[in-house]
């Protein structure tokens, strides 16, 4: 096994992409409806909920209830459930395994706040592939904006042509663009993805195991 020529570094986002939490995110906005009585979105919509920082989600469904308030509840939800209501893709755990083994050096950048991160890494046994995590706090301005990648590329020392970004959202690809990053998009979640352009498609982790282990 080799990695390939072009890439040294690999950024995943993580809801969607490293986990599937498209159950734990539905549940999670569900109480928060509930909770204030607000008339909830359909499933579809709540699929796309995933991607876009909660304050926007906020902003657009939830305006008038303090941002706090409803951080402070969907982070106590999320340590609560979230590791109850996710899970990790099909053959995942044995892919990450081999990009760490061919020498990539693999980061989350993610637009969930940090405790929630850390405790999914954890609990899903994650953490021991990732030695750069940013969470939301830990950038200035979240995707698509490229302050976290730009955060990335300095800690590591790698050049910007030779990173890569994988994510399940717009966000996340356009993200990269902003970034001068290669991008792929993974089109095993719940999310019309045919209107994305990305420089690689991957529908499961054999996908990308093929693309970045020769």
């Amino acid at each position: 096994m080799k990695k390939r020529n072009d890439v040294d570094l690999i950024i995943f986002d993580l809801d969607g992409t490293v986990l599937d939490t498209a159950l734990y995110i539905v549940l999670n906005y569900v109480h928060l409806f509930e909770k204030y009585h607000v008339q909830s979105p359909s499933l579809t919509e709540f699929v796309y909920f995933s991607g876009p920082p909660l304050v926007e989600i906020f902003d657009r469904y939830l305006p008038g209830i303090p941002k706090e308030s409803l951080l402070a509840e969907f982070e106590a939800f999320s340590l609560k459930n979230s590791n109850r209501f996710s899970s990790l893709y099909e053959g995942e755990l044995d892919v990450l395994a081999k990009l760490r083994e061919v020498g990539y050096r693999l980061a989350i950048l993610t637009s969930k706040r940090r405790r929630p991160t850390m405790d999914n890494l954890s609990h899903f046994g994650l953490d021991k592939y990732f030695g750069d995590i940013l969470a939301l706090e830990d950038y200035p301005h979240p995707k698509p904006h490229p302050s976290g990648v730009e955060i990335l590329l300095e800690r590591t020392g790698i050049a910007r042509e030779r990173a890569f970004i994988i994510g399940d959202s717009l966000s996340d690809i356009e993200c990269g663009r902003n970034s001068h990053i290669q991008t792929g998009l993974v089109t095993f979640g719940l999310k019309k993805t045919d209107d994305i352009v990305a420089d690689e498609r991957y529908a499961s982790y054999a996908d990308i195991e093929r693309s970045f282990v020769l």
